[in-house]
């Protein structure tokens, strides 16, 4: 092993006999005979072996039921000619009991002696474990709980409170945080973690701010949830309903350009000396996460095969557009004419190659105003918003007709693919299902005329 494996080696060791094992003795063979000092927590600076067997010893809960395990982050070890090394890292205790989990955390910094081919330690501070109630059920030693309890005592259960929630925010994955003192409108402080979002002043008016810059930094689609969510009077009505927390998920706009999803939380708290009502904000960057679930929503109303929508999701979106919709919308349906002698004599995969290319042609041709779907086996359907004449559909449709008929079968040459094409125009007085019954009756009565043909309702 080389020194720095060996000292990262006398690390885990007195971390895991300390946190883990609870073996005094793997923490003993740690350290130097004779030690600077070790500074442990509120149990203050021992300088001997006696003492930390001393500190340990008292310091053990009775936490024979939870298991404990450790996760080590930012070693850093640096190595001097003199026979000295420092080391620092993070420290992550993690704590499972009955299937509950809880984290704490703590800052680990040591400075090490050579002897002969070994390395001890000879000093060391740990910060004390994060104070929440969490993080001190995690730590295995009772010193945290020891910092918890004075730091409740010094500024009361309540203030604590309010501090655990500003202590969230801090750790959180913030791209911003601001407190916000919303009985008087103004911004009290702000701290960013980057360029993204806008520096406030405090004593800027809340409510004129998140006004004047909404422009600048929610997209249009995205405003007026934003400050139907974030707004003064939103905000009031949730601490008269007794809510906790508001957020709101929205497009941001980059100094770039570029457009990440991020969520907007607001934690509600009321000041113990003041009364004021005021909230803790933070920006979080949730781009990854939200594309991801967008992505597997946007698959799952997909056909597998065609990429349009399935049955369900085009019925679903044709009803929401019903809602929209003025004018004279327009419901097609389309049916490939004796697909299954095609799947019988060709073959299912001919069938498949028919299938994918008549979905692209009536994506190339409709994608951009209207809805296209497969409403299973050979059917399809579109649906086109706005108003539509017999005239204009008929030229659209007719396209649809000719590049079918170039289709081909297994790479090979056209083979005479031909479809029929059934259509209706919607009025807000009909129903999904009505105008899926005239579509569907215009298109049998396309079939029963000859096939390859279009018929309206």
């Amino acid at each position: 092993m080389t020194d720095r494996e060996k000292i990262i080696q006398v690390f885990y060791d007195y971390e895991d006999g300390g946190l883990v094992s609870l073996d005094l003795n793997k923490i003993l063979n740690c350290l130097d005979e004779t030690l600077i000092g070790i500074g442990i927590g509120e149990q203050g600076f021992v300088t001997s072996k006696e003492d930390v067997r001393q500190v340990f010893t008292t310091g053990l809960k009775n936490n024979t039921d939870t298991k404990h395990s450790l996760s080590f982050e930012q070693i850093h070890v640096l190595i001097h000619e003199e026979g000295f090394a420092n080391l620092c890292a993070k420290v992550i205790v993690r704590a499972e009991k009955e299937n509950n989990v809880s984290i704490s955390q703590f800052l680990q910094s040591l400075t090490l002696v050579r002897r002969g081919k070994d390395w001890k330690i000879c000093a060391l501070h740990a910060s004390s474990p994060i104070v929440t109630e969490e993080s001190v059920e995690a730590y295995p030693l009772k010193f945290a709980e020891k910092t918890l309890q004075s730091l409740k005592e010094k500024i009361g259960e309540e203030a604590y409170l309010a501090e655990e929630q500003y202590r969230q925010a801090v750790l959180a994955d913030t791209v911003a945080f601001y407190i916000i003192n919303f009985s008087k409108d103004v911004f009290e402080k702000c701290q960013l973690n980057g360029d993204l979002c806008a520096f406030v002043e405090p004593q800027t008016p809340y409510e004129q701010f998140i006004c004047d810059k909404l422009p600048q930094y929610v997209a249009s689609e995205d405003r007026a949830h934003f400050l139907e969510t974030l707004s003064l009077a939103s905000i009031k009505a949730a601490f008269e309903a007794e809510k906790k927390e508001l957020s709101c998920e929205y497009r941001f706009l980059c100094p770039d350009s570029s457009v990440l999803w991020m969520v907007t939380t607001v934690r509600l708290i009321t000041d113990v000396v003041t009364g004021d009502k005021k909230g803790i904000m933070y920006v979080k960057d949730i781009d990854a996460g939200k594309r991801r679930e967008l992505e597997m929503i946007e698959k799952a109303d997909r056909d597998v095969m065609t990429g349009v929508l399935n049955k369900a999701a085009f019925i679903r979106s044709v009803t929401d557009s019903l809602l929209l919709s003025t004018g004279t919308p327009a419901f097609v349906m389309l049916d490939i004419d004796n697909f299954k002698s095609i799947n019988d004599t060709k073959g299912h995969p001919a069938g498949d190659l028919v299938l994918m290319a008549i979905a692209g042609i009536l994506k190339d041709i409709f994608a951009a105003d209207g809805i296209v779907g497969r409403l299973g086996g050979d059917e399809f359907a579109v649906f086109l918003p706005g108003t539509h004449t017999q005239d204009a559909l008929t030229a659209r449709l007719e396209q649809v007709l000719e590049q079918v008929k170039s289709v081909k079968q297994c790479n090979k040459a056209p083979s005479n693919v031909t479809c029929s094409i059934g259509v209706t125009f919607c009025d807000d007085k009909r129903s999904i299902e009505e105008i899926y019954k005239n579509a569907d009756d215009a298109l049998y009565r396309a079939k029963q005329n000859g096939k390859n043909q279009i018929t309206f309702f």
